[in-house]
């Protein structure tokens, strides 16, 4: 299959069998249409229904002749929507999925001048409960189509004719009245994702049709993944963690920097969402779930992150309002010194936080990282800086408390973590043992102004040489950058697809840290466009057209349209502009 950019949108023309997947979500699902017409993947928040894989197939015919399978088709994939065009003997066929962003459903727009029947094979539709000439039901799954489709079931296959403009609608788990409503809505449906297409429109910074391609990939995997569940409004971390729904403080945090152009409130919903799930002794999980329980315990990363997230949106924004929100256990504001405080116990002597034993609760999550983690530092370090200035007029005292901790923790990072001799700031260090290679998470360092300007410099040189494929020859072929070179080689450090060198947090390309490389390469003017682009320069040739979790030659890619793959998108939007993080 050939891959071209064509305003935004992803291109890829090839034949009728080749399945192009694309990954789509909105408030309240997340599928995969595959570009032959079905859905690969259809799940919908809460439910824990796995179901069989295709979930939805399309067959088409021509004049009662089954469409060619060599037949050549072109799919263009942009936003919630994926448009497939093939041409049949005769003239053309056109299919246009799409999602709206606050309906469970998936809409189908079907269009020829030629005399089509169909097939869908439903894997959900099994034991109908009613049949009728536009509406179907089995159990929670529906189909709604428009009355000029003739359709013959049997069994969870549906068989339907007829010419020009053919509309459906599937839905699972949605009430007859929510679905029917959808379906009669559909038009107005179709104009307000294409709306919300038009109106994403890519900085002078993305420079070519693939860069405006890419920014807008990176920028609706975060806007996708934004989900509403009564009181919860916030993002997923992507299409895989929507059961439980959760929202993660850390992928969040690098989530929301793509939606500072037009989705301000959305970030706000974000901060409202994370502040509730924090317990009353300041102790913040991984993640909090649709009725703001903790998911997955207390993390070092997830209480700094909390509070860069309130500072960089009060900073930014200019709404202070949000510090007065209430939680169950007071106010915003009153949380940012809660988890601060909470995280502060973990403190030694020296300043710094200190991991005590085997530990993997960071982002890293799949390697023991103990004692002084540098990342874990850099983000205390600039918590306790944000931390200065959110109080600064509310309660003075406090604030210059934060400063002076702040000052301590910025020199103790420097004092104990840089290695004069590599260049670098190692990135783990123990009271019996350092781990020296180079973790691209170090970068925050430099980009929250930790490191003088000349470490600075040497931090990112040190990463061009040592962490970049194109540079440390690993692979034949460049992936970007890698997120730590050399591999962990102490047995039990990793655990599971950690284990193997160049997989997950062992060397695989992180596209969220990769693009703040390539933000933190343009501050100092360096070249950062090849390393910013290799996510996509990369997985297009594998067939992922959509953003992903993680990558590498040496392993199976991580998830799909994964939320703060988003960054990227961010890193466009700043070019031009004063450091976002110099606040």
């Amino acid at each position: 299959m050939n891959v071209s950019f064509e305003k935004g949108k992803i291109v890829v023309t090839g034949k009728a069998f080749e399945e192009v997947p694309f990954d789509m979500g909105s408030e309240k699902a997340f599928v995969v249409a595959d570009g032959k017409g079905g859905l690969s993947v259809y799940r919908v928040n809460d439910r824990a229904e796995n179901f069989v894989e295709p979930f939805l197939s399309l067959s088409l015919f021509v004049n009662g002749t089954p469409l060619d399978v060599r037949s050549p088709k072109t799919v263009r994939m942009i936003g919630r929507k994926q448009e497939i065009e093939w041409d049949a003997e005769g003239g053309k066929i056109y299919l246009t999925i799409f999602l709206k962003k606050d309906v469970n459903g998936v809409y189908f727009s079907l269009r020829s001048s030629l005399d089509l029947s169909f097939a869908l094979d439903v894997r959900a539709a099994k034991a109908l409960s009613s049949a009728r000439a536009s509406y179907f039901e089995a159990k929670e799954f529906k189909l709604s189509s428009g009355e000029m489709i003739e359709w013959v079931q049997e069994d969870e296959c549906f068989y339907g004719s007829a010419k020009g403009e053919m509309k459906w609608l599937v839905s699972f788990a949605s009430d007859e009245k929510a679905h029917k409503n959808a379906f009669a809505a559909f038009d107005e449906a179709l104009m307000e994702t294409e709306a919300e297409i038009a109106s994403v429109q890519p900085p002078l910074s993305a420079e070519n049709e693939e860069e405006q391609a890419f920014y807008c990939l990176s920028y609706f995997a975060a806007l996708e993944n934004f989900k509403r569940a009564k009181e919860f409004a916030a993002f997923a971390a992507g299409g895989n963690y929507i059961y439980p729904l959760r929202t993660y403080y850390r992928d969040s945090y690098f989530t929301v920097l793509s939606m500072y152009q037009r989705e301000n409130e959305k970030i706000r919903d974000e901060i409202l969402t994370l502040a509730r799930g924090i317990d009353a002794d300041g102790t913040c999980p991984s993640a909090v779930k649709t009725d703001h329980s903790s998911f997955w315990g207390g993390h070092y990363d997830s209480p700094s992150l909390f509070v860069l997230e309130v500072f960089d949106y009060v900073s930014h924004v200019k709404d202070e309002s949000v510090l007065s929100e209430k939680t169950k256990n007071g106010t915003v504001l009153g949380e940012v010194d809660r988890v601060l405080q909470k995280l502060s116990e973990s403190a030694d002597e020296t300043g710094l936080i200190y991991k005590e034993g085997r530990n993997r609760k960071d982002w890293a999550d799949e390697v023991n990282r103990g004692g002084y983690v540098t990342y874990v530092e850099a983000l205390y370090a600039r918590a306790l800086y944000a931390a200065s200035k959110l109080f600064e007029k509310k309660n003075p005292a406090l604030a210059a408390s934060y400063e002076a901790k702040y000052k301590t923790v910025k020199k103790a990072i420097n004092d104990l973590l840089f290695d004069e001799k590599k260049g670098y700031y190692v990135n783990f260090k123990t009271r019996e043992f350092t781990e020296d290679n180079l973790s691209i998470d170090t970068v925050f360092t430099v980009l929250f102004d930790l490191a003088p300007e000349a470490r600075a410099r040497s931090v990112l040189a040190a990463m061009e040489r040592i962490l970049e494929s194109k540079s440390n020859r690993v692979s034949e072929e460049d992936f970007g950058a890698m997120c730590v070179y050399p591999p962990y080689e102490r047995a039990g450090e990793t655990v599971h697809k950690s284990a193997r060198p160049f997989d997950y947090h062992n060397g695989a390309n992180w596209p969220f840290l990769t693009a703040l490389y390539a933000y933190a390469k343009y501050l100092y003017g360096m070249d950062y466009r090849s390393v910013l682009l290799s996510p996509l320069a990369f997985n297009v040739k594998r067939g992922d057209y959509t953003a992903v979790e993680y990558f590498s030659p040496f392993c199976k890619t991580g998830s799909r349209l994964q939320a703060w793959s988003s960054v990227a998108a961010f890193v466009f939007d700043q070019i031009g502009k004063d450091n976002f993080f110099k606040i």
